[in-house]
Formats: structure tokens, C-alpha cells, sequence
């Protein structure tokens, strides 16, 4: 096994771990709530926001964002790649949604995916994100409505990117993987939409148990 193989093995191990940080779960801890019992269960952003409060909302999201900015940056300084970089981002949500640390739960990939879209791009991330908040938080008040617009629109503007504007193709690559597995997270949301159920923002979490009878 060369050393380029170990290195790039390296940088995805350490783009998991960062992601596995479960920051979510240990801000609701701080404020003695276990996240993981309450609405869909995630520890990410909304669910915190919904269970814990905004000041724990602010922080979760912020921590989230900085797992994947963080984890693209770090491989790039190691590596000098584009490969490498987008590895370790993905690898940051693969974590961050199956956490080692918290027995493989963890959030849905929004919020790190989108710091490791920041770094890669953060023009059309900028662009991308705006758009989607104002239509899924501003208009509809759904959470999930914003992740999924992310998710549609992400990897049309990398496609563009690439054609028209020298964007690195492993940019495209990163984002068809983590907008798969964004939206592979956000099934039972998108169920809840379907059926005119799913919650919009400003209701409150209700605990799993209440929530599956």
C-alpha cells in the first residue's frame, strides 16, 4: 500500500471522526436533555431547536457547519487535492449522521454537508442556501423543505460550475454524494410532507414514544 493510498485513508478517517462529534447530543446534555428522545430523535439543529432551545440551536449549527468546513480544509492542507478534500467531507457527514460515539445515530448531514459545500464553494453555496432558507424557513417554515432544496439545487450548480466555470468535477462528485445522503436521511420527512404531517417550525418536539403511537 503506497503512501498516497494511506494518506488519503488518513484524511477520511479524520473527516469521519470530526463529523462523529456528536455536538448536537452534548449541548442538549448541558441543558440535561437527551435530544435523541424527543421528535425525530437526530441531533442536529432543528430537533435541538425544538427540544433545548435556540441558544443550543445556534451553537449545534454552528459546531455542525464548522465539522465540515473544518474536515475539507484539513485534507487540502494535508493532501493538495480536490479528491482528497471532497473525501473528507463526505466522510464528515457520513459521521456526523452515523456517529461511533453516540452508538451510530446522529443528525441528518445538512449542516455539515453545507460547511463542506462552504469551503468548496462558497459562492453557490451562499447562493444555494439563501434561496433554499428563504423559500423552506421563510415561506413554508419547514426545516426539512430547506434541506431538500439544498439537496435538488446543490448539484445542478456544481454541474454549471463545472462547465461554464472551471469548478473542480470532484465538487460535483461531493455534492451527488451528501445531497444521496442528505436526502437518504430525510425519508421520513419527506413521508411527512407527502401525508401533511410533518411539523413546521415553532412546534415544539414531542417525546419519540408520543410520537410513534
Amino acid at each position: 500500500m503506497t503512501l498516497l493510498v494511506l494518506q488519503y485513508m488518513l484524511v477520511i478517517l479524520v473527516g469521519y471522526l470530526l463529523g462523529a462529534i456528536p455536538f448536537g447530543y452534548a449541548v442538549g446534555r448541558l441543558k440535561g436533555i437527551d435530544v435523541r428522545e424527543h421528535g425525530s430523535g437526530r441531533t442536529g439543529g432543528t430537533n435541538v431547536l425544538r427540544s433545548a432551545g435556540r441558544l443550543a440551536f445556534a451553537v449545534t449549527v454552528a459546531a455542525d457547519l464548522l465539522k465540515g468546513l473544518v474536515a475539507v480544509l484539513l485534507a487540502r492542507a494535508l493532501l493538495g487535492t480536490e479528491l482528497g478534500a471532497s473525501l473528507a467531507g463526505i466522510a464528515a457527514v457520513v459521521g456526523h449522521n452515523w456517529s461511533v460515539f453516540i452508538r451510530f445515530r446522529g443528525g441528518a448531514g445538512t449542516g455539515t454537508s453545507m460547511g463542506g459545500y462552504f469551503a468548496l464553494a462558497p459562492v453557490l453555496t451562499v447562493v444555494v442556501g439563501v434561496s433554499s432558507a428563504i423559500i423552506g424557513f421563510g415561506v413554508l417554515r419547514y426545516a426539512s423543505v430547506t434541506s431538500i432544496l439544498i439537496c435538488l439545487l446543490m448539484s445542478p450548480a456544481m454541474l454549471i460550475g463545472v462547465l461554464f466555470f472551471d469548478q473542480p468535477v470532484e465538487h460535483l462528485a461531493y455534492a451527488l454524494a451528501v445531497g444521496s445522503i442528505v436526502l437518504f436521511s430525510h425519508r421520513p420527512n419527506i413521508r411527512r410532507l407527502w401525508q401533511g404531517r410533518e411539523r413546521r417550525l415553532g412546534e415544539p418536539a414531542k417525546r419519540i414514544r408520543e410520537e410513534r403511537t
